[in-house]
């Protein structure tokens, strides 16, 4: 009797079952996402400067030179051992700030393409033909199958003449093992492209 007497106490609900009315107002609207319009926002480089390096939106200074690469298989035991030891120094000599950045990039032959096909058009010689429609091909398939391996060093300072300073210490690190590369603003420019759309194809030969 009791359960009964509590049963009958409690208040009639109104409204239906299904009613959504509460969780509705419960709902929070989520905080819009900013799209930035420009790439130039979102890149963390924002000027170039005089020694064409790059100066950074936090301040600091990037700039960025080329390992050169060798065949190590060619190599023998003891100077696989200098390389190898070359390399450990530089990690333990070198304590600022430093990245190595693999980069393939699509081949691009383009030049010797059109070179070729220019000797075609001049050829007077119909014995000729054969060899350079083969090589034309040849271009073609690596351009379709082959990618180019290159190995850039970034180093960053606070300032630039700091950064020329560093530079001359990889310099002096690497000049027996990996001599380093100087490359030319077009082919730094054409490197950030690259990462930053790894997919296209190089508009520079390698």
């Amino acid at each position: 009797m009791a359960f009964i007497e509590e049963s009958l106490q409690e208040p009639r609900r109104t409204g239906t079952w299904l009613d959504e009315q509460d969780v509705v107002e419960k709902r929070k609207v989520k905080d819009k996402v900013v799209v930035k319009p420009t790439v130039a926002e979102l890149i963390p480089i924002v000027d170039i400067t005089e020694n064409d390096a790059f100066e950074m939106r936090d301040g600091t200074y990037l700039d960025m030179i080329q390992l050169t690469s060798k065949d190590i298989y060619s190599l023998n035991e003891e100077e696989k051992d200098h390389d190898v030891f070359s390399l450990a120094y530089l990690l333990q000599a070198y304590t600022h700030p430093l990245k190595v950045v693999p980069l393939n990039t699509p081949l691009s032959l383009e030049r010797q393409k059109i070179s070729i096909e220019r000797q075609i058009r001049q050829n007077q010689t119909p014995a000729y033909l054969p060899f350079l429609f083969k090589k034309k091909q040849e271009l073609e398939y690596l351009e379709e199958h082959r990618t180019n391996r290159d190995y850039l060093l970034f180093f960053y300072a606070d300032d630039e003449r700091t950064l020329r300073e560093r530079k001359t210490h990889l310099y002096k690190l690497l000049r027996r093992s990996n001599p380093m590369r100087e490359l030319t603003l077009d082919q730094k420019v054409h490197v950030l492209y690259q990462l930053n759309n790894p997919n296209t194809k190089p508009q520079l030969d390698a």
